[in-house]
């Protein structure tokens, strides 16, 4: 017996320390990424608290964060605090799934957890949309799941633990209030049939005195720590109130957020039945609140909306997780309540309600579902190698045209308000692995014998995926590497004593610009913006920074002002292209309006 149970939990140690690597090894390469747009706000703001409290307009947390992460980390090291949110996360997220589905949903939850693209980068991020937010949210549920169906003087632990978590996470950012609602939401739905109106009352009184109580702290710590305004951060929650949404803007971003999450992390949705959704509710109420929120109630047409909806990231995961392993389960006859365990049960305990029974041998099914989904990934990527148009991002009337017309052998460019630096995917390698695993998944639907062959061959897929999606925005040797060509030229710019100012095309570059002392500003290539660039840049007489990614327009404005203009350093990487420009002053001024 005892080199039977040694054998259990050295698998046991062998996949956690895996899952462990796996997830250090997709990150660590993005520790020193140059920092992007709001991220080197960000940074720059935090070097000490009163640089914090200028900037930052939210509550008190994250700029006591930011400015935390600089004196521990340094300026060139912001990102390690963020991954060691995200790994406390990881943790975190593998004991909630466990005690609502098991330890076989937990291991993969976490394997989605550490392999999606979309976590890869907020993890990464000099924010906390990707990493801290997702701390607190599951230390939240952790502790809220530990509270259910208690009332005893042990319980009063887990809702102290229950209360700092939904405190802390609220302070650092409003936001927040989605993950009180869900949470509120869930207790409610589960005690429909146990004095309801109790619960109603009950309910209502703690989130008053909820409320009050963060009131108060925000008034205790402006008093305490002069640096945070409850005017200011007032201020800038209201902008995004205003009416007048772009709805295109919105849908882009909105599309954007599912090419990060991959099909991986949606497709098998499709299988959710009563049994999960009963094993992962607060996470479907997360998802939808959060739905309302950032499409529907709010305007954040104007904002980072593809790093707001990183909230997703982890209920995605955790429902994924439970039905990829419902799925394997069922395949091989066995079924679990949709009850989760009592806080004092074993984690290794097996529920109550399961029965064993095994189905013949299916490993030759299983075997040739993971050699065709070997093959499908080996031709998905095999796309990415096909000639490729670099199309311009604007106007996107071009751009939809040429998808509506088939013509989707084009790279996508992918950038974001707070990283990551833009990089470039091809859109028919993306389109087609979500085609192949929506046809896979539906083929599945209604068979659910076919549904573990289907769940490995979406995997494979899902893995290889978000893998290609890695693998550009650190290296970027399918389609070149801003970061290299960044490199290039800030080397040109630095070692020029004819460059003293330098404008860059997209805010790329600003942190190496701005510690060079040579950054003049940024321009973005939207029409929103072309009358006032015009004026910019007619009384502009510094030189121009374009890491071309979006691919400027060469029949607009920005593509005819910078074709007047002289090129004196020009590098490439792949199909990215960096050239440093010096124009006649008032040349901005000449083209047609």
């Amino acid at each position: 017996m005892i080199p039977l149970a040694l054998s259990a939990r050295t698998r046991k140690i062998l996949a956690v320390a895996a899952l462990t690597a796996l997830f250090l090894f997709l990150r660590l390469p993005g520790i020193h990424l140059p920092y992007h747009q709001d991220e080197w706000k960000n940074v720059s703001s935090s070097a000490t608290v009163e640089t914090a409290g200028g900037f930052f307009a939210h509550p008190p947390f994250m700029q006591m964060l930011f400015v935390a992460d600089y004196k521990l980390f340094g300026i060139d090291g912001f990102r390690i605090l963020p991954l060691l949110f995200s790994a406390g996360a990881g943790v975190l997220l593998y004991f909630v799934v466990r005690h609502r589905a098991g330890r076989g949903a937990a291991m993969w939850s976490v394997l989605l957890f550490a392999t999606c693209f979309y976590n890869i980068f907020g993890s990464l991020q000099a924010d906390v949309d990707g990493s801290i937010l997702p701390f607190f949210f599951l230390l939240a549920v952790f502790a809220y799941d530990r509270l259910r169906g208690l009332w005893s003087p042990v319980s009063w632990k887990w809702l102290a633990l229950l209360a700092a978590a939904l405190l802390a996470g609220f302070l650092v950012k409003l936001s927040f209030i989605l993950v009180v609602g869900a949470i509120v939401l869930d207790y409610l739905w589960n005690n429909r049939h146990n004095k309801l109106v109790k619960k109603g009352i009950l309910s209502g009184l703690g989130m008053g005195l909820f409320g009050a109580v963060y009131i108060g702290l925000l008034y205790l710590i402006q008093r305490v720590y002069p640096a945070f305004s409850i005017h200011f951060m007032l201020t800038h929650a209201n902008q995004f109130t205003d009416g007048g949404r772009n709805w295109m803007q919105i849908a882009v971003q909105g599309v954007k957020a599912l090419y990060y999450l991959s099909p991986l992390m949606l497709v098998p949705l499709l299988w959710s039945d009563c049994e999960s959704v009963k094993k992962t509710l607060v996470f479907w109420l997360y998802l939808l609140a959060g739905g309302a929120f950032y499409f529907v109630l709010f305007d954040f047409s104007r904002g980072a909306l593809d790093k707001y909806l990183m909230f997703a990231i982890v209920p995605l995961a955790a429902i994924v997780g439970v039905i990829l392993d419902q799925e394997f389960k069922r395949r091989r006859g066995e079924t679990y309540s949709a009850s989760p365990r009592p806080a004092s049960a074993s984690a290794d305990a097996a529920p109550q309600s399961q029965t064993p029974s095994r189905l013949p041998n299916v490993a030759p099914i299983l075997n040739i579902s993971l050699l065709g989904g070997l093959v499908v990934s080996i031709l998905l990527v095999a796309l990415n190698f096909l000639p490729q148009t670099v199309a311009a991002l604007y106007p996107k009337t071009e751009w939809f045209g040429r998808v509506l017309h088939g013509h989707w052998n084009i790279l996508t460019p992918l950038t974001g308000g707070s990283g990551p630096m833009g990089f470039y995917v091809s859109f028919l390698f993306i389109a087609a692995s979500f085609i192949v695993c929506v046809v896979i998944a539906a083929g599945a639907l209604f068979h659910k014998t076919w549904r573990a062959p289907a769940a490995i061959i979406l995997v494979l897929i899902g893995l290889t995926y978000n893998a290609v999606f890695a693998e550009e925005l650190f290296h970027g040797k399918l389609n070149g590497s801003s970061q290299a060509v960044l490199a290039d030229a800030a080397a040109f710019i630095r070692d020029s004593n004819q460059v003293k100012q330098v404008m860059s095309y997209n805010d790329i570059g600003s942190e190496t610009l701005s510690r060079m002392g040579k950054y003049a500003g940024r321009f973005y290539a939207t029409p929103d913006f072309e009358e006032g660039h015009r004026e910019k840049f007619a009384a502009y007489s510094g030189h121009y920074l374009v890491v071309d990614v979006p691919h400027l327009y060469e029949s607009g404005f920005y593509g005819e002002f910078f074709a007047k203009c002289k090129s004196i350093f020009q590098t490439r990487s792949g199909r990215i292209t960096g050239t440093v420009y010096e124009c006649p002053k008032g040349s901005a001024m000449m083209g047609a309006r």
